[in-house]
């Protein structure tokens, strides 16, 4: 008698080319798919590349945003998701931040490893 697992965990990518803020109000797309990532047993990755790397900075998209307290920066979300916020060593060095000023919880990782990443997930998402 076969015993089929009836909850699979997804591994989720999703990538972001351009500066992003995530947020964890449930009325914004980006807040579902941080809640998702929190409570829903998937396990959710981002990778940022491009000029998406600036925002791993908080105070480059605390000047583009209002103040609010919904706002997750990319170390919280790092902590907070049963996955990795992984970031383009490239992309970092041709970007206007320092590798210095980038969190721990931020996993960077060059180009050539992006593929690797991308077949360990289920389903892949590109912003």
């Amino acid at each position: 008698m076969h015993h089929h697992k009836t909850i699979q965990t997804k591994n989720i990518l999703i990538i972001y080319d351009n500066p992003t803020l995530l947020t964890t109000d449930s009325i914004d797309p980006n807040g579902l798919t941080l809640l998702l990532g929190i409570e829903g047993g998937l396990s959710l990755s981002f990778l940022l590349r491009n000029s998406a790397v600036e925002y791993l900075i908080p105070s480059n998209w605390k000047k583009d945003f209002p103040e609010s307290k919904y706002n997750a920066s990319w170390e919280w979300v790092s902590n907070e998701i049963n996955g990795s916020v992984y970031a383009i060593r490239e992309d970092i060095e041709n970007s206007i931040i320092s590798n210095e000023s980038i969190s721990d919880g931020i996993r960077i990782i060059s180009n050539n490893e992006v593929s690797s990443i991308i077949e360990k997930n289920d389903v892949i998402f590109v912003y």
